[in-house]
């Protein structure tokens, strides 16, 4: 039995197949597409892996350069620490040179006349009231002439021992009472007893002036240079 197939029917045929070849096409292209995008994401990845491993080999050689600039300043220091001293040694003041004193008197007797050319000592005892009165007029009297003072007490015998040991002709030191020694260590005046202000600073006054000679004289001996 002949069949006939319409026009109509034929283009609808040839039209499908058509489609299908198109759809087949399309597929192989999309497919060959997704393969080729992928390659590159794993290229992608591997540059990053390269990088950081080479990035801290970089950085170890500048953590040992750091330390090592800060060696010599060091060094430095330690020298301007040297220079100090010989620089402090410069500055040292000058000696004292005070007037020259007899070497056989009282330490502090040869301190007050190393600073003073006239010095007044007040002699007093430690349990005598009137004896506080004498040493206050006669420290008055030693100011008023610009004369130097010292204070001794008669019972002090590493002071008033050897005072008494240098006085001419022997004998005790007056109690209360005042001697005025000038440089470099002679009696000059000796006042007995109680001396006001007036009469000390006058006494005082005229060794200074050297209207009066001594009256009298303290043992010879080598004179020396006034320590301070």
């Amino acid at each position: 039995m002949n069949t006939t197939i319409s026009p109509q029917i034929r283009i609808l045929a040839i039209v499908g197949l058509l489609a299908a070849v198109g759809l087949g096409a399309s597929l192989l292209v999309f497919g060959h597409g997704s393969s080729k995008t992928a390659e590159p994401a794993v290229t992608t990845h591997a540059t990053p892996r390269s990088s950081t491993t080479t990035t801290p080999a970089r950085s170890k050689p500048r953590t040992h350069s750091t330390p090592a600039k800060a060696a010599p300043a060091v060094k430095h220091a330690a020298k301007t620490h040297v220079a100090s001293p010989t620089h402090a040694k410069k500055t040292k003041p000058a000696g004292f040179r005070g007037n020259r004193v007899y070497a056989t008197l009282p330490r502090p007797l040869q301190w007050a006349l190393a600073h003073h050319k006239v010095v007044v000592v007040s002699l007093y005892n430690p349990s005598s009231d009137v004896d506080a009165i004498s040493v206050a007029e006669a420290h008055a009297g030693a100011i008023d002439a610009g004369a130097g003072f010292l204070l001794v007490s008669v019972l002090d015998n590493k002071v008033a021992g050897i005072l008494t040991a240098l006085l001419p002709g022997g004998g005790l030191l007056p109690d209360p009472g005042v001697l005025v020694y000038r440089a470099p260590g002679d009696i000059a005046i000796r006042l007995d007893g109680f001396a006001d202000r007036a009469s000390v600073a006058q006494a005082a006054t005229n060794v200074i002036t050297g209207q009066t000679g001594p009256v009298v004289s303290a043992a010879a001996a080598p004179a020396t240079t006034g320590t301070p």
